[in-house]
């Protein structure tokens, strides 16, 4: 890692090192993973629904605005602290380091050429006021990471393999693994080099049922050829990606038959790291899915925002063409 400054609100780190020393540590780890037992996995699960109570009622947004509940914070210290080297925080540096880095969040932004260009985009996605990212996606997920992956566990069925694509901290896996480990579930997780997936492969790195995959935006398809997935996770996704029309053909062929498509797109004019293909394709890959998917929960809507849309791919599945 490169540092600089003060080594607190300035941190620069060289992501190509940083996960190639990572890889490194799934070397070494991957042979002493041990699975949870099953009391260990089930007891969140039954406890689950009392949190969904708690959130409905606005009382456990009200515990983290506290600082009651801090187990998320102590996670992301030993990340941020323990394995990157910074300096020792509490929670009110995080929340003033989060906002910090939103300031310097605001100045980055694709355009054409980055985008068009595998390492320029690349660039844009680690650059420092992409920090803002890590810190954020590290909030959001302590108040609600199961609400969000409760929102579509009924689809997913036990031994399923589910890849969550474009993860960044990868909420839903660790909304999965954490609070439906009875389901013997596999998991991948895929996204760039960038420092929220470093953080996700740190999280996850001791659990046996997690693999990942670091996705190189020059490629057409970085899914592995003969692996097929039950169950594949896309939110907030499409509308950065440089080739939106070549991930979701590469889905449609690595999907198992009846496999489910975890999805949202959002509507927009291209502005900040959303980028000119997601917002130009967007069209086109909705009507690829039209085509191939039944839609589950939710809708397919050209014209505005979509949340979360949950899909099964049908049987008759055909070759994709892009008229």
């Amino acid at each position: 890692m490169q540092n600089s400054y003060n080594n607190f609100d300035n941190v620069f780190l060289n992501i190509k090192e940083e996960f190639e020393k990572q890889n490194q540590l799934f070397l070494k780890t991957s042979k002493n993973k041990k699975p949870k037992s099953f009391l260990v996995s089930i007891f969140p699960f039954v406890f689950g629904p009392f949190l969904a109570l708690l959130y409905k009622c606005g009382i456990l947004q009200k515990l983290f605005y506290s600082n009651i509940c801090l187990r998320w914070f102590f996670d992301f210290k030993k990340f941020w602290v323990g394995y990157l080297g910074n300096r020792n925080i509490d929670v009110y540096d995080f929340h003033f380091l989060r906002n910090f880095y939103r300031v310097k969040f605001q100045n980055v932004a694709l355009d054409n050429a980055q985008e068009k260009n595998p390492e320029k985009f690349l660039a844009s996605w680690q650059t420092q006021g992409n920090i803002f990212y890590l810190f954020q996606s590290v909030w959001n997920y302590s108040k609600k990471a199961y609400l969000d992956c409760w929102l579509f566990a009924k689809f997913i069925k036990k031994n399923n393999h589910i890849l969550e694509y474009g993860c960044s901290i990868a909420s839903i896996t660790q909304g999965l693994t954490r609070y439906f480990g009875f389901k013997n579930l596999k998991f991948t997780i895929a996204d760039i080099p960038q420092i929220s997936f470093l953080y996700a492969r740190w999280k996850l790195m001791a659990n046996r049922r997690v693999e990942s995959i670091v996705i190189n935006p020059s490629q057409r398809d970085n899914l592995p050829k003969d692996v097929k997935y039950n169950v594949i996770v896309c939110l907030t996704v499409f509308e950065h990606l440089p080739n939106p029309t070549e991930v979701i053909e590469s889905f449609l062929n690595h999907l198992a038959n009846e496999g489910i498509l975890v999805f949202d797109y959002i509507k927009s004019e291209a502005g900040g790291l959303n980028s000119i293909a997601g917002e130009r394709e967007r069209a086109e890959v909705l009507k690829i899915i039209e085509k191939n998917f039944k839609i589950l929960k939710g809708k397919i809507d050209f014209e505005n925002s979509m949340g979360l849309t949950i899909a099964r791919i049908t049987n008759n599945k055909q070759q994709i063409t892009n008229n």
